[in-house]
Order: C-alpha cells, then sequence, then structure tokens
C-alpha cells in the first residue's frame, strides 16, 4: 500500500482518481493548491504525487522542485490536458517521475503506480506541457499529442540531462533533426553550436576534411588549414545525418572519435580534444547494414546506446490535424495569407493518404494549397496529392477485404473442417476479432495502453480478451 496525493484544482479528477486509487489499497489525500500540496507533502511525505501544470497561482512544474526538497524519496508524476513537447520536457527535466494527459486511463495510472512501487529508485525525468515541443524559433517546432510522439518527448527530456550519443531512426521527413535539435537546445549546450552535415551529400574525401578539418599543403588545394565540424561544434552538439551512408574507412574514424573524444585533422599528426556530442540518424536498418558488411557493428553498438525510434506519419494519423494547423499558420506568416482552416473534405483526404514523405510530404502540400488558395478555407481542389492506388489508406479500402474474406467463409463452410452450422456468425467474429486485436498490439509494440486506446477497447476489456484468445 502507498500514500498517494493528488494535486488538483478540479475536483471530479481528484475525486475519480482518489477512489480508484483506495479500491486498490491505497491512502490517499488531495489538494487544489500548491500551498496545500507542499503542506501535505511535509506533513505525510507521500510515496506519490500526481500533480496537475495548470494550478490557482502557480504553475505545478516549480512545485515539483519543492516537492522534492520536502521529500526527496516522493515520486511526481505530472498530469496535464494538453501534452505539448515543451511542458513533457520541462516536467521530466524538473524531476518528475513520468506524465499523463487528460482524459486519463485508469489501469494505465494502476499500472505506473505499481510500477514506480516496483522501482522506487528509478532516476526521475520530466515532460513538455501541450501538443508541441518548440525549438529557438517556430519553425523548429515538433507537433504531436499521440502517445508515440509523447514517448518521444519524454526521451528528449531524459536525454537533455546527459551527453551519451544518441541514434535517431526513421523514415525520411519524420523529423529526425527536429529531434536533434530539441535535444541539443533543451539542453545545456544550448548556448553552444548545433552542427548538422549530411553524410550521403558528398564524396568520401571531402566529407573527410568538412567533419575533422585537414592542416595547410595536406592535399592539392589545401592552402589553408581548415577547421572541421568537431572542433567547430566546440561544446555544442554535431548531428550526423543520415550516418548510414558513412563509408567505412570514415566509419573507422568516427569510432575513434567516439572512443578517445580526439580528431586528428587529414595531414596532422596532433590530437585535438573534442567536446562535442554526437548525435546521430539514419533512414536505414543499420542492423541489417551490418549484417551486410556495410556498417561496423563496433560503431553501431557505440550509437546505439540510446535509441530514438520516430515513427512515420501513418502510424500517428490522429497529429495530422493538429500538423495542418501548424503548417497552414505558418504558411500565413510566410505568405501574407489569412486562410482560416481547411475544409473538412479535404481535411478527410489528408487522413486517408499514406504519406510516404511523412511529415515533410505533408508541409509541402500544405504550403502549396495555401499559396493556390484566395479565400479563407482550402478546399480539397487545391490539394495535390500523388498516391498510388495500393498506398492509399482509408476505410473505404475495407469493405473490399471483408467482402471476399465473407464470400470465402461460405464457400467452404460446407468443407469438412469448415464452420460448424449454427455457430458461423461466433466463429468468424471471433476470428475477426483475434486478428484485429493482434495487429492493435503489433501497431502498438505491444503496449495494451495504446493499443487499447486504437481499438476503443477499455483496458480491463482488451486484458480479457488478450487472454481469451492467448495472444
Amino acid at each position: 500500500m502507498a500514500t498517494i496525493l493528488i494535486v488538483d484544482d478540479e475536483e471530479n479528477i481528484c475525486f475519480a482518481l482518489a477512489t480508484f486509487l483506495r479500491d486498490r489499497g491505497h491512502a490517499t489525500a488531495t489538494a487544489a493548491t500548491a500551498e496545500d500540496a507542499l503542506t501535505t507533502v511535509r506533513s505525510q511525505r507521500p510515496d506519490i504525487v500526481f500533480l496537475d501544470v495548470r494550478l490557482p497561482g502557480r504553475d505545478g512544474l516549480a512545485v515539483i522542485g519543492d516537492i522534492h526538497s520536502a521529500a526527496p524519496d516522493t515520486q511526481v508524476v505530472v498530469m496535464t490536458a494538453h501534452g505539448t513537447m515543451d511542458t513533457a520536457i520541462t516536467a521530466m527535466q524538473q524531476g518528475a517521475y513520468d506524465y499523463l494527459t487528460k482524459p486519463m486511463d485508469l489501469d494505465a495510472v494502476g499500472d505506473l503506480v505499481d510500477r514506480i512501487l516496483q522501482t522506487r529508485t528509478a532516476e526521475r525525468i520530466e515532460v513538455p506541457e501541450n501538443d508541441r515541443l518548440t525549438g529557438p524559433d517556430d519553425s523548429n517546432t515538433i507537433i504531436g499529442k499521440s502517445q508515440s510522439i509523447q514517448d518521444i518527448y519524454k526521451m528528449i527530456g531524459l536525454l537533455t540531462t546527459n551527453d551519451v550519443p544518441v541514434l535517431i531512426e526513421g523514415e525520411s521527413g519524420v523529423g529526425k533533426e527536429l529531434v536533434a535539435r530539441a535535444i541539443h537546445f533543451k539542453s545545456r549546450r544550448k548556448d553552444h553550436p548545433f552542427v548538422a552535415i549530411n553524410c550521403g551529400a558528398m564524396p568520401e574525401n571531402l566529407l573527410e576534411t568538412e567533419l575533422f578539418g585537414h592542416e595547410k599543403g595536406a592535399f592539392t588545394g589545401a592552402a589553408d588549414r581548415k577547421i572541421g565540424k568537431f572542433e567547430f561544434a566546440e561544446q555544442g552538439t554535431i548531428f550526423l545525418d543520415e550516418i548510414g551512408e558513412l563509408q567505412l574507412p570514415l566509419q573507422i574514424k568516427l569510432l575513434r572519435v567516439l572512443q578517445e573524444r580526439q580528431i586528428v585533422r587529414v595531414g596532422g599528426l596532433d590530437a585535438i580534444a573534442i567536446q562535442a556530442r554526437v548525435i546521430a540518424a539514419t533512414n536505414k536498418d543499420l542492423s541489417r547494414e551490418v549484417e551486410a558488411g556495410r556498417f561496423r557493428s563496433d560503431l553501431y553498438y557505440r550509437l546505439q546506446l540510446i535509441t530514438l525510434k520516430l515513427p512515420p506519419l501513418r502510424e500517428r494519423r490522429e497529429d495530422i490535424g493538429r500538423l495542418t494547423d501548424h503548417f497552414i499558420a505558418k504558411a500565413n506568416q510566410e505568405l501574407g495569407k489569412t486562410i482560416s482552416g481547411i475544409a473538412a473534405a479535404a481535411m478527410d483526404r489528408l487522413l486517408a493518404h499514406s504519406w510516404p514523405g511523412n511529415v515533410r510530404e505533408l508541409e509541402n502540400v500544405i504550403k502549396r494549397a495555401a499559396i493556390l488558395t484566395r479565400g479563407d478555407t482550402i478546399g480539397i481542389h487545391r490539394l495535390e496529392i500523388m498516391d498510388s492506388p495500393e498506398k492509399t489508406v482509408g476505410p473505404q479500402s475495407v469493405p473490399l477485404s471483408v467482402e471476399a474474406a465473407a464470400a470465402a467463409w461460405f464457400a467452404a463452410r460446407n468443407h469438412p473442417d469448415g464452420f460448424s452450422p449454427g455457430r458461423l456468425h461466433g466463429d468468424i467474429m471471433a476470428r475477426v476479432e483475434k486478428t484485429l486485436i493482434q495487429q492493435a498490439l503489433a501497431a502498438c509494440g505491444n503496449n495494451q495502453v495504446q493499443a487499447s486506446a486504437l481499438l476503443g477497447m477499455n483496458r480491463s476489456t482488451l486484458r480479457k480478451k488478450v487472454a481469451e484468445y492467448a495472444l
């Protein structure tokens, strides 16, 4: 049993959460203000505090440090109705254990409490407050409230407090550089350079001098000494985009940099200490590149100590509306437009598209539509989306598959191993439901909280179905 304090000025949330936790055997207390919360923390030293971000008179995030000062062993879980990147990161940096977005899944709350109690000495982390994480300017913004993006926010918050190398994986256009910039500009390195270089954009010999620099006379045409990107980054961050394109000789030199924290300029002899943090990104499966002999295994294992896997846009369609609003606002600012929104039919078209170019493709589609729009609403006729038939995703493509499957089932009803008479409906629905749940779990990395949200199914119901179908 744990003692749990709930801090929220909404009585219904305090009541629902307290009732749920008491039913699980925990002792609970509630507070509506930061001052009342701190008084309770000092007197009761609760095991866990559920803390709302927006409290009367004081920001909840500013209270986290005071809670830890009064009760160092108390774990803080931030609650927010907005789930932005900035809020998530700030919360994690301030020392929150985790954060939840409202409305909350009570089964997920129960699992979180169990996890905290099992790992009481776990490192605390920190969180943003709405649906975006802003960089040094508004053009460097990560948008999204989907669970997969919220998880990325949390990881960014954790990674801002240390200097380990990071590998960011994801398809082209998902925002790998935006994540790298967020890690840099939210960390203590933010006042130092962020240096990005595309490893696949130049020949190997030129890339070597770009990365490590060269001495005067190192090769024909080297009339002066050149400082490389690693030196230029100083105590900042160097972002190696498309690192899977790096040729094997340069992979060896990069491995030495990561191991020894030193570089040697081309044509030079002296080792130069470097302090820059290394963040790498790739749209390739580097483990397969290692198996194929195109990428060194020792470098791969150095880089993948911390790996962030960014989801493609088609796997977080719930963020398309927010992204669209963001890109319309951005287009308005850049083009001097006053577009207020997008027609319902146009939004349906965006939601149905498979987005092989991901977020970058969506931004280009919206910007082009904004250029062509004369009024205040983007219509479907302004969207130029090229889609091959097999890549179009949407409800309209489902009935054909269902009809074909139903026809096959009825055709097989007289087969000795077919469905039993009178049980056809039940047997087929069970088969469909099992497959649906299997696919939902696979799409969510076997995370039952995410799968239940995706299916629109109660978490406890999903658990029963998983047990029933032995999944």
